[in-house]
């Protein structure tokens, strides 16, 4: 990220080059360039927790909402808009819409998938409506794709399903045994973050999350608990290892 991303001009498609005698230039990133970043950003805050990361993950949307996605018709282009088509590489200055693995996930696939991950976490709607007119673009006809539309599949369940966060709180024994029992079991839709008490605080999580987690009484008395939360409302906080075990 610290090589990558600016700012100013985005994503660079290139950061680094096999011959160190190539001469380094400046790229402007595509949309698979934007739409993977994203999600590894967002996989890399669920594993650590680490705010900025998420941050990154929203800034590099927002980015490739502005400069790639088509409010008119819906779903993304496969390379910023330009005044200057020259500058493209080759046929990359034919502008399109990819759906189709090839086998690599198509982006726009992939950019559905990171503005409900973000949804999940802001609750802010215009990043489902994006996603949801880009895959109704291919609605009618994905199934003639076959194994090329998985990844759209992949999205459209992510879509179609209420998407829930568990939030682990603890820094003992009970904490991890809770974040294995948690992470074990795979669901698309599902996050699993583990903090610690002192990480509990809303300029340490994203939006949807600050409005409760901060709250908990149980967390001002350093205990160990999980909390379940599924379409922005969540459940009682749980402190039982079997409780937690049948609430997933």
């Amino acid at each position: 990220m610290a090589e990558g991303w600016n700012s100013e001009t985005g994503l660079n498609h290139v950061i680094a080059y096999s011959d160190p005698t190539a001469e380094k230039r400046n790229l402007p990133g595509v949309l698979d360039d934007y739409a993977f970043t994203a999600v590894a950003c967002l996989d890399a805050y669920e594993a650590t927790s680490d705010l900025s990361y998420f941050q990154f993950a929203q800034n590099i949307v927002d980015r490739m909402v502005q400069w790639f996605y088509d409010p008119t018709g819906g779903g993304f282009f496969d390379t910023a808009q330009t005044d200057n088509p020259q500058k493209s590489l080759g046929v990359l200055a034919t502008r399109r819409k990819p759906f189709q693995d090839s086998p690599t996930p198509a982006g726009n696939s992939v950019a559905a998938i990171a503005l409900l991950r973000l949804y999940a976490f802001t609750n802010q709607s215009k990043y489902r409506e994006q996603a949801e007119h880009t895959l109704e673009i291919l609605a009618g006809s994905a199934g003639q794709y076959g194994i090329f539309a998985a990844t759209y599949g992949i999205a459209a369940v992510h879509l179609s399903q209420p998407h829930s966060q568990i939030v682990i709180i603890g820094e003992d024994k009970q904490a991890d045994e809770f974040y294995a029992m948690a992470a074990r079991p795979f669901g698309f839709g599902r996050t699993v973050i583990k903090l610690k008490h002192n990480q509990a605080v809303a300029q340490n999580l994203p939006p949807a999350l600050a409005e409760t987690i901060p709250n908990l009484p149980a967390i001002k008395e350093g205990k160990t608990l999980a909390v379940i939360c599924r379409g922005f409302s969540c459940l009682p906080p749980i402190s039982d290892a079997q409780a937690l075990q049948r609430s997933l």
